[in-house]
């Protein structure tokens, strides 16, 4: 659990460090690879204090002792810290939600606490039907917006534009060829539509 969530919080650009007095090794590789800093012991209060943490930092508290947990829980209010208590929701002002990343596309899902284990069974779910190539979609569509915003006047029409291009089949092209052959393919059918859009606006028109 505790590797997930430092994995989670490095993917955020956060600064971590670890209270434990050991690490698994995942974390103890994070360590050894400065990505982490590791304070060697056991949590006792005034650690954070210790740490100089205050209203801008965020607190984790995943140990397996909720004892320990609810010491964490009473230091990081004190400072101002936000704070999540893992398999806690009632002593956590903050969540965190179970979360699949592909690319620049996140998906995020949450039971607001009730229940961590569903919350990771669905993400498990989404990991198996949204694979990497829903990623370079997502990459493709935002190079794409320049294209879209200079082809079509109004939001409607370049929002319907870029649902065209979702369900044209580029998906099939990225998972058979890759992302470029996927970009070629868009911009042509981009051209294709914005043509078609032309002729239908002229006809309207009486041109």
């Amino acid at each position: 659990m505790a590797l997930r969530k430092v994995s989670g919080l490095r993917e955020a650009g956060c600064q971590v460090t670890v209270i434990s007095p050991e690490l698994t090794g995942g974390l103890y590789d994070l360590q050894s690879s400065g990505q982490i800093h590791w304070v060697e012991k056991s949590y006792q209060p005034g650690d954070l204090r210790t740490l100089g943490l205050g209203p801008n930092s965020l607190v984790i508290a995943a140990t397996d002792r909720p004892e320990i947990n609810r010491q964490a829980w009473e230091e990081a209010l004190q400072l101002g810290c936000l704070i999540n208590v893992a398999d806690d929701p009632e002593h956590s002002n903050f969540i965190l939600p179970a979360v699949v990343r592909r690319g620049e596309l996140t998906l995020a899902v949450s039971t607001g606490g009730a229940s961590p284990a569903m919350a990771r069974w669905l993400r498990q779910e989404l990991e198996a039907q949204y694979g990497e190539e829903f990623g370079m979609l997502a990459s493709v569509l935002g190079d794409l917006r320049p294209d879209l915003i200079a082809m079509f006047e109004s939001e409607e029409e370049r929002r319907k534009a870029a649902f065209q291009i979702i369900e044209s089949g580029i998906l099939d092209v990225i998972r058979r060829q890759g992302e470029g052959p996927a970009r070629a393919y868009a911009a042509s059918f981009l051209k294709n539509l914005q043509a078609s859009h032309r002729n239908e606006r002229d006809h309207r028109t009486g041109f």
